[in-house]
C-alpha cells in the first residue's frame, strides 16, 4: 500500500509541471529509482523513493500526464501491481476501495535515455534552504514571469555575513528585477556571476516545497546541485549555467 499523496509527490519531483513526460521506472529491493533530464539537456535529475511494493523491474512511462489523470480519481491508501504479457509487463494498475485503473507501460526502449551526472561533487559554494526560502524564491520568481533567467552572485549581508544573491531579471540591464539572499554555509569565493534557467529552477522548488531538509551547491564552473529530502523520498537535480 501506498498513500495517493506520496505517489503523487513521487510523480511531480520528475513531472516538473509537465516538462518530462517519459522515465523509466527502476524497481529493485523495494526501492523506486527514476532518472531524468530536461529537453533542453539543462537539466539532469534522479529521485529515489524508499518505500514502493512493486516486483524488480524496469517499466516505461510514456505518459506522465495520463498517468497523473488516473491516479487523480482514486483516494486513500492504494495498491499497486502489475499485468505481464508474457515476461513483460505491459500495465500498471491502480486501485484503491472503489477504482481499478489500468495504465499501459510503454516499451523502455522508446523511453529517452537520459544518462547520469558523472561530474565532480565539489561545490565552492553551499546553502541550507528551509521552506521559506523555497517559497520566497518561487514568488520571486512568479512575480516576472516572462524572464527565464537566474543570475546568482555573492553578496555580504549588514552584518558581514556571506550569502548568495538570487537575482531574476538580471540577465537584462533595464528590465525588472527581484533579489532574494540565502545564507551561505561554504563559500570559498567571493566574485563570480553565473546565469541558470529560471523556469527550470522555479518548477524543481514548486515540486519540492515540502522537504523537510534541502540544500543548493553551486561549483564555478557552472553547475548548481539541488537536494531535497522528504521522509522515504531524495530527489537531486543539476543545472548547468547558462552561456548569456
Amino acid at each position: 500500500m501506498i498513500p495517493k499523496f506520496e505517489l503523487q509527490a513521487v510523480i511531480n519531483k520528475y513531472y516538473l509541471n509537465g516538462l518530462i513526460e517519459a522515465v523509466k521506472w527502476e524497481i529493485k529491493d523495494d526501492k523506486l529509482n527514476i532518472k531524468y533530464a530536461s529537453p533542453s539537456r539543462e537539466m539532469l535529475g534522479e529521485l529515489i523513493y524508499d518505500k514502493i511494493n512493486l516486483p524488480e523491474s524496469t517499466v516505461g512511462i510514456s505518459n506522465t500526464t495520463q498517468l497523473i489523470k488516473l491516479l487523480s480519481i482514486t483516494t486513500g491508501d492504494l495498491m499497486l501491481d502489475y499485468i505481464k504479457n508474457g515476461k513483460t509487463f505491459s500495465k500498471l494498475i491502480i486501485s484503491d476501495n472503489q477504482f481499478n485503473v489500468s495504465y499501459t507501460l510503454a516499451d523502455i526502449l522508446t523511453v529517452p535515455k537520459t544518462g547520469t551526472y558523472t561530474g565532480p561533487e565539489e561545490y565552492d559554494v553551499e546553502s541550507n534552504v528551509d521552506s521559506d526560502t523555497i517559497t520566497a524564491l518561487i514568488k520571486a520568481k512568479s512575480a516576472l514571469p516572462e524572464s527565464t533567467t537566474v543570475v546568482i552572485k555573492p553578496y555580504e549581508s549588514i552584518s558581514g555575513d556571506a550569502q548568495i544573491e538570487l537575482m531574476f531579471g538580471g540577465d537584462v540591464e533595464y528590465a525588472n528585477k527581484v533579489s532574494y539572499y540565502v545564507p551561505t554555509t561554504v563559500n570559498k569565493k567571493s566574485d563570480y556571476e553565473l546565469h541558470f534557467n529560471s523556469d527550470i529552477l522555479k518548477e524543481i522548488l514548486s515540486s519540492n516545497k515540502d522537504a523537510t531538509k534541502a540544500k543548493i551547491h553551486i561549483n564555478l564552473e557552472g553547475l548548481m546541485k539541488l537536494e531535497f529530502y522528504e521522509e522515504n523520498i531524495k530527489s537531486t537535480y543539476y543545472i548547468v549555467k547558462r552561456n548569456d
